[in-house]
C-alpha cells in the first residue's frame, strides 16, 4: 500500500471516530421480544375495554385454578384472539377512514387558503393605486391659488376613505374564501346523532370503546372528554348557543342550506377528526396488552409430548383450532 493511501486511510479514520463518538444516541441490553402480560397486571382502560369486547370472563377463566383441559384453553385462546383481531381492524378502518377525510379537507382548505392570499393581493394592489392616485390628484390641485381648496382636500379625504375601506375588507378577507358545505358525512357525525353512511357509522367495538370511561377523576367517558376539550380549544360553540347546531353540522358533514363554511370551520373539523383518529390509535395499545396476556396461559411444563396442534376445517360450534390425540401406533 502506497504513503498516499496510508495516509488517506488515516484521515479517514481521525474523521469517522470523532463523529461515533458524538452520538448522543442511548443503548440497552436485548429484552424479551414478547413481553408477558397476566390478566391481573392489565390497566383499569384494558380491563375495561376486555369486558366491553366480552372477553375478559374468557381471560380470566384462562387464569383461573384448577386450570381447564387443554382442548378447553386452546378454544378460549382461539376465541379471545379472533375478537382482538377483528376489534384492532375495526379501530384501523376508522383511523382509515379518518385520514381520508383529513386528506381531503386539508386539500380543500390549501385551495381556499390560496384563493384567500390572491384576494388580498390583488385587494392591497388596487389600494395601493387608489389611495396614490387620490392624493397625487389632491396635490396636484393645491398648487394654485386659482382652485378653490376644497377639491385637494375631498380628493385627499377620499383617499383616506379609500384606504380605510379596503383595509376593512382585507381584514374580511383574512378568514378566507367561504364554500357552499355539500352534505358528506364525517366519523364526527354518528358522534353528535347526524347521519352517517358505512364509512362513517362506527363498528360497535370502536363505539363502546369510546364510550367507556377514562377511569380518571373526571368521571367522563372518553367521548365526553372529547367533546369538554373541542368546546374549551374552540372547536365547538357552548351548549345552548345561538351558532351550536349550526357548527355540529357543518364539522359533522350535514348540507346546510344557504349556510358557508369558513376556513376556521374547516381547521377546525380537520383538528376533531385528527382527535377520533387517535383515539382510536390508542384502542390499539390496549388491544395489543390483551394479545400479549394469551400467550402466557399454559405452562410448558403441563404439555405431554403427545399432543399436536393441528389446523383443521373451522366447523360449526368447534373452535378453529383442535388439539388432536396421536395414535402411537399409527
Amino acid at each position: 500500500m502506497s504513503r498516499f493511501a496510508l495516509c488517506l486511510l488515516a484521515l479517514l479514520t481521525l474523521t469517522v471516530q470523532p463523529l461515533r463518538a458524538q452520538s448522543r444516541l442511548a443503548e440497552r441490553p436485548h429484552r424479551e421480544l414478547f413481553h408477558v402480560v397476566k390478566v391481573h397486571t392489565l390497566s383499569a382502560q384494558t380491563r375495561d375495554l376486555a369486558e366491553k369486547l366480552e372477553i375478559l370472563p374468557l381471560l380470566q377463566e384462562l387464569y383461573k385454578k384448577p386450570v381447564a383441559s387443554t382442548e378447553r384453553r386452546a378454544m378460549l385462546r382461539s376465541k379471545i384472539l379472533e375478537t382482538v383481531l377483528e376489534a384492532y381492524f375495526d379501530a384501523a378502518s376508522v383511523q382509515a377512514e379518518a385520514d381520508r377525510e383529513q386528506g381531503l379537507l386539508i386539500a380543500i382548505q390549501d385551495m381556499l387558503e390560496q384563493r384567500r392570499d390572491r384576494a388580498i393581493e390583488y385587494n392591497n394592489a388596487i389600494n395601493f393605486i387608489a389611495s396614490g392616485t387620490l392624493n397625487t390628484i389632491g396635490s396636484i390641485l393645491g398648487f394654485t391659488d386659482s382652485i378653490s381648496p376644497f377639491p385637494g382636500n375631498f380628493n385627499q379625504m377620499m383617499s383616506g376613505v379609500v384606504s380605510t375601506g379596503m383595509s376593512t375588507y382585507s381584514l374580511k378577507q383574512q378568514s378566507g374564501s367561504k364554500a357552499i358545505r355539500e352534505g358528506s358525512p364525517t366519523v364526527l357525525a354518528e358522534l353528535f346523532g347526524r347521519p352517517t353512511n358505512s364509512e362513517t357509522s362506527f363498528p360497535e367495538s370502536v363505539w363502546r370503546f369510546m364510550h367507556s370511561s377514562l377511569h380518571d377523576s373526571s368521571g367522563l367517558t372518553r367521548a365526553q372528554a372529547m367533546e369538554r376539550n373541542w368546546i374549551q380549544r374552540g372547536h365547538l360553540e357552548p351548549h345552548n348557543s345561538k351558532r351550536e347546531k349550526l357548527k355540529l353540522d357543518i364539522v359533522c358533514g350535514v348540507a346546510v342550506n344557504a349556510k358557508v363554511m369558513t376556513l376556521d370551520d374547516l381547521a377546525d373539523q380537520i383538528s376533531m377528526i385528527d382527535d377520533v383518529s387517535t383515539v382510536a390509535e390508542l384502542m390499539t395499545h390496549h388491544l395489543r396488552d390483551i394479545l400479549f396476556s394469551i400467550d402466557s396461559d399454559v405452562p410448558l411444563e403441563e404439555a405431554t409430548g403427545d399432543e399436536v396442534l393441528e389446523d383443521v376445517t373451522p366447523q360449526p360450534d368447534k373452535p378453529f383450532l383442535e388439539l388432536k390425540k396421536l395414535d402411537p401406533d399409527s
